[in-house]
């Protein structure tokens, strides 16, 4: 095992913090004024309906041109490329004025947050790995932070009676300055310690079968997630007959729930172990849905998105870091495999729920079909095992965090 300098890591920690803030930050920036952007661009709901699917379709397709990247180029590369790009198509956007000058500028927006999410959480699992212990749902704290940030300029932007063109270029050149200055920190050759190629230059082949239980859960996740940020406000409104006010505060409660869930929830990895983490976060979020389903008004069904938030705040990232340990390697391949199946829940979430209520089917009902595809996951928890974790050709356990033998780089 190389030396570990604690202080290139601190830099390397640091550094990939940030870049979780900026794709926070600008993601729910764009998200925050879909409705803006759709009076401006003179486009129907069923127009823009197809436009939001377009996105994350497109983010997978750049997960996977992220992980083929891989073969002959580093995380820290592709990232310094394409998370300066997200932001930077901010500064476009409010120039947009029909859905064909917006179309070109969408894809390119979804292909590289799907680059740019994929190869972030390369490096905070590579990061992962070298502490032995789990710090990675910091990382995502720091994500839900930045997002909370962005979606508070944007509403500071329309209070101020600030076009959207000067609410997003403020944002960009931050965010563009940000990355800037955080790139050369960055973990620079994840796979230099680990990788051995074949005698043809090919990367040792990672396979599917081990994944396939974390792929679910990832899937089943971003179902629950996308129901909460695309449908609550929907169901506060139309099912509890609340003001527009209450329903602009769904996102808001659940974000914050994900917040302190995950700013403390490393700690919990660490002391009682993923799969027990990942088991009490599904019955936590699951019991926030109920709330929600059960609730007789605003303020109740608020509670329980928050808590649904906290819940769920530890499922995506350990799964994560349960795809990073199925990669003996380091390459990044298994991170951006799984990666593909955030957006394939984020896909079918809000329609599910949404599509059941066009159906006749009673907005509580429909809000309980997320509560029950997270409970599904209590069942699914001991995927999140780390000695399911495939061994390397010496027979040594993978490193992997919270109860399963760690790396000896640094002191948990």
């Amino acid at each position: 095992m190389p030396q570990v300098d604690p202080g290139g890591l601190t830099r390397n920690r640091i550094a990939t913090h940030i870049f979780f803030g900026v794709q926070g930050f600008a993601f729910s920036l764009l998200t925050s004024k879909v409705s803006v952007i759709q009076k401006q661009l003179h486009v129907s709901d069923g127009t823009l309906s197809i436009l939001l699917a377009l996105v994350p379709i497109l983010a997978g397709v750049g997960s996977v041109l992220a992980g083929l990247a891989m073969r002959w180029t580093t995380s820290a590369a592709v990232l310094r490329v394409v998370q300066p790009t997200v932001v930077a198509v901010l500064v476009i956007v409010p120039h947009t004025r029909n859905l064909y000058q917006a179309m070109p500028v969408l894809m390119l927006f979804g292909l590289a947050v799907g680059a740019a999410d994929a190869t972030m959480n390369m490096q905070a699992c590579g990061l992962e790995r070298r502490y032995g212990r789990s710090i990675i749902l910091a990382f995502f704290g720091v994500w839900a932070a930045g997002a909370i940030v962005g979606s508070a300029w944007g509403a500071l932007g329309s209070a101020a009676g600030w076009p959207l063109s000067v609410t997003y270029l403020v944002a960009a050149v931050v965010g563009v300055a940000a990355t800037l200055y955080a790139g050369p920190m960055l973990l620079k050759n994840l796979r230099d310690e680990t990788v051995v190629k074949d005698a043809e230059g090919r990367l040792p082949s990672i396979p599917w079968r081990p994944m396939l239980l974390l792929c679910v859960v990832m899937t089943l996740a971003y179902i629950g997630e996308s129901s909460v940020t695309a449908a609550g406000s929907d169901y506060l409104t139309k099912g509890l007959k609340s003001s527009d006010t209450f329903g602009g505060l769904v996102v808001g409660a659940y974000t914050l729930g994900q917040v302190l869930g995950r700013f403390r929830g490393d700690l919990a990895v660490q002391r009682f172990g993923p799969v027990k983490v990942v088991r009490a976060g599904a019955v936590v979020c699951a019991a926030g849905f109920a709330v929600v389903v059960a609730a007789s008004g605003p303020y109740m069904a608020l509670v329980g998105f928050l808590i649904a938030g906290f819940g769920l705040s530890p499922l995506v990232p350990q799964a994560f870091t349960a795809a990073y340990a199925n990669d003996p390697t380091g390459s990044g391949v298994a991170v951006a495999r799984i990666n593909v199946f955030n957006y394939l829940g984020f896909l079918l979430g809000a329609p599910l729920v949404t599509g059941l209520w066009g159906a006749g089917v009673t907005h509580r009902e429909g809000m309980a079909v997320p509560m029950v595809m997270i409970a599904v996951i209590v069942l699914l928890a001991y995927a999140f095992d780390p000695r399911r974790a495939p061994k390397p050709d010496g027979g040594r356990q993978t490193p992997a965090v919270g109860g399963a033998e760690t790396v000896p780089t640094l002191g948990t």
